[in-house]
């Protein structure tokens, strides 16, 4: 069995070196802009050289993530950020934004596309246009279990996919969450999530307050030797979470992975156990298996307690004033968090442990299976744990990590093979292997005794500075009419033409690493202008008038295609409205439904509304039927002109795009700029449209209400009413899909 990759996050510098010191094959990290995680440290460019050339010594990767919506006025910054990372050669580009994946494929083939968890791609379908689309590796949407992932592996065998192992989960399915955005004004899908998921509900019945918890705070994916599993399926990369964690996080997170892909069956459970404890003490809600052994998934909510709640110390066995004792099941030093829950409290009571007694002495640091006490200090409240009760403990001094100097680690350079020429007028010239020449004059001379020129050319280039570039071959083609071991060029001249090369080639990069073609997308056929008009676009920019009937306030049609009617689609502008579900697990049904449709009503056109990348794959199937159209609905998210452009060319007779809708609230009405790509209008959703916060898999019947199992009295179409402080929300479940919207107040 092939060993899968293991990837580890770096939201940090030190937590990038952690990564890559616990055996990580590679790390994946942010920029200071498009990184879906804002408020992880993310990186400079320098940061990145240092990180970059670490993993060239250790052999390891380095994936950069761009896995946020760019607008339009951002894309130039952001191909500028492209070329510094081609010139990098770093491993792979991770993207959300279908613009920002079609600038890589036409405009920088060097850089291998990974297609972020965020594209929400989940079939057979997605994978095929992904693989169109030029991406190499596709990283899987968490709400797959193994079972669709084998079948996913075996239907796509020509393209990476990379699917997550441990971390944080979303409640929306992967990519689909507006929450944050509509509550607060930050942007999930701009790596400034509020988490609004974590906060606390009460549900309402009847004008009072019912039960109350964080229904949407998802447990914490715990894999662990689960993970073989994946391995034994071809799974090409297995992902930790977290670059929002501590680099104490990364580093124990990792080794455990490490050792359980490295010694598989032969890792001992004592040995799992403290790997896994080291683990849990960085952070650990409750633990799940997610998705993997359910499509419905496994013990996914923690209603409790959304935070941090590290590893179980032991559980008193005797309390003498403030003092407890317990029986150790981790190694306990000074200094380290415990925590105790107590009745009445969503919040655990935590403090730092100031003394340890074992058999009447003091002591720094107890062990497993000792029997010990320690005070609970006073600012921690006047409510005492019970005998019996868990103590938790949150971290650990021993797990401390050094705090190594960044300016310690080398810069990455980029070898450029040279040819050098210096001619008999004195002219020095540079010409880098795929980039453009560069010549001065000096001055030139016989030396007084033979020195070969070469050697002294080859070194003063190799002093480089913090350049991005260095030489590789260098090639010196003596033109001078002096031998090669007579030329004499005074040094201070020498190293003026070296330091002057240099800054040249920092504005002007020559072209290197890989050079494979940028990917060639399938033709859909001619273009058919849209016969929309002005007033039809401005009917449609109420995108509540698409709702289905009966759906409401669900604005797509149901999950099954087989119940399609044509009566149920609304008539606006000469057409029928088919906006499509996000997530299809069933292609083929889904595109022979439709046809089907079409074929029974050849005289009315049908608009199917593209809310993923794999409904592209619908489209396509569709391409003969000539009464379907089709429309960039609001969850492909069209924030840029590459984005429509791209639209456009994968699926025949687009009618238009609606705008990312996070942008096109905050945008300023008047603003024009990209409400037309030449070939396609781009519509602005206005109106009354309540698009959901969250469209959620882990249904809220059974992982709410039921406490994680279906009943069978259920009738899998219901709402619910929820408050958060003073917002009203409502939940909607259909066919075990959970929708929540903000309600009118």
């Amino acid at each position: 069995m092939k060993k899968p990759e293991l990837l580890a996050p770096g939201g940090s510098f030190l937590s990038a070196v952690a990564a890559l010191s616990a055996g990580a094959d590679g790390v994946y990290l942010g920029l200071k802009d498009f990184s879906a995680r804002k408020a992880a440290q993310n990186f400079t460019f320098e940061q990145l050289r240092r990180i970059r050339q670490l993993a060239a010594d250790k052999d390891r990767r380095m994936y950069v993530t761009v896995n946020t919506i760019v607008r339009e006025s951002e894309m130039d910054a952001l191909e500028e950020a492209l070329a510094l990372l081609q010139a990098l050669e770093v491993d792979g580009i991770i993207v959300q934004d279908l613009g920002v994946c079609d600038l890589l494929s036409q405009s920088f083939p060097g850089l291998p596309i990974h297609a972020s968890t965020q594209m929400a791609l989940h079939n057979e379908a997605g994978l095929r246009v992904a693989k169109e689309l030029g991406i190499r590796r596709v990283i899987l949407s968490r709400e797959l279990p193994l079972s669709r992932i084998k079948e996913l592996r075996d239907a796509v065998p020509d393209i990476e996919l990379e699917v997550f192992i441990h971390g944080a989960l979303c409640y929306s399915f992967s990519g689909l969450c507006l929450a944050s955005w509509e509550l607060t004004g930050r942007s999930g899908n701009r790596g400034d999530c509020a988490q609004i998921c974590r906060s606390l509900f009460r549900e309402e019945t009847g004008g009072a307050y019912g039960r109350e918890g964080h229904f949407f705070s998802c447990r914490d994916l715990f894999l662990g030797r689960e993970v073989l599993k994946l391995a034994a399926a071809g799974i090409d990369s297995l992902k930790i979470e977290g670059r929002m964690k501590s680099p104490e996080y990364v580093f124990n997170v990792t080794r455990l992975y490490r050792e359980i892909i490295d010694q598989g069956d032969a890792l001992s459970e004592k040995e799992y156990d403290g790997l896994s404890r080291r683990a849990e003490l960085g952070f650990a809600r409750e633990k799940t298996t997610g998705w993997l052994h359910s499509p419905h998934g496994t013990a996914l909510i923690q209603k409790e307690f959304p935070g941090h709640r590290g590893a179980r110390l032991g559980d008193v066995s005797s309390l003498q004033g403030r003092d407890i004792t317990l029986r150790l099941e981790g190694d306990l030093s000074l200094r380290d968090g415990v925590a105790y829950f107590t009745e009445g409290r969503r919040e655990p009571i935590a403090f730092s442990v100031s003394l340890i007694r074992k058999a009447g002495r003091e002591v720094h640091i107890a062990r497993t299976g000792d029997v010990v006490s320690f005070p609970i200090p006073l600012d921690a409240g006047p409510v005492l744990p019970t005998i019996g009760q868990e103590i938790r403990h949150l971290s650990s001094r021993s797990l401390d990590l050094p705090q190594p100097r960044e300016a310690s680690f080398p810069l990455y350079k980029v070898p450029i093979d040279l040819d050098v020429s210096l001619s008999s007028d004195g002219a020095l010239s540079f010409l880098p292997q795929g980039g453009t020449p560069f010549a001065c004059t000096v001055t030139i001379d016989r030396a007084a005794r033979p020195r070969p020129f070469a050697p002294i050319l080859a070194a003063l280039l190799a002093e480089s500075g913090d350049s991005l570039y260095r030489p590789g071959k260098v090639t010196f083609l003596n033109k001078s009419g002096i031998a090669d071991d007579r030329i004499f060029v005074p040094p201070s001249e020498l190293k003026k033409a070296k330091n002057d090369y240099y800054e040249f080639l920092r504005h002007n990069q020559p072209r290197v690493g890989r050079t494979t073609p940028a990917a060639a997308l399938a033709p859909t056929g001619d273009f058919s202008p849209s016969p929309l008009g002005a007033q039809d676009l401005e009917m449609l920019a109420h995108r509540e008038r698409l709702v289905p009937e009966g759906m409401s306030p669900v604005p797509f049609v149901g999950n099954d295609p087989g119940i399609l009617s044509i009566e149920q689609l609304p008539d606006l502008a000469g057409f029928r409205w088919l906006p499509m579900p996000p997530v299809i697990a069933a292609v083929k049904e889904w595109s022979a439904s439709l046809e089907r449709l079409a074929q029974t009503h050849p005289q009315t056109r049908i608009a199917c509304g593209l809310n993923n990348l794999s409904h592209f794959d619908i489209a396509r199937m569709l391409g003969s039927t000539p009464n379907v159209w089709f429309f960039v609905d609001f969850f492909l998210y069209a924030a840029n002109r590459r984005a429509v452009d791209l639209a456009a060319r994968l699926a025949p007779r687009l009618l238009f795009a609606y705008e990312w809708i996070e942008d096109a609230a905050a945008t300023d009405p008047s603003d024009t700029e990209h409400r037309s790509t030449g070939r396609v209008s781009t519509v602005r959703i206005g109106g009354d449209f309540r698009p959901p916060l969250f469209y959620g898999f882990g249904c809220f019947a059974r992982h709410v209400l039921s406490n994680g199992t279906c009943s069978d009295t259920c009738p899998k179409d219901f709402q619910r009413s929820l408050r958060q402080g003073g917002n009203p929300f409502s939940v909607v479940i259909r066919d075990c899909v959970t929708y929540v919207f903000a309600a009118p107040t």
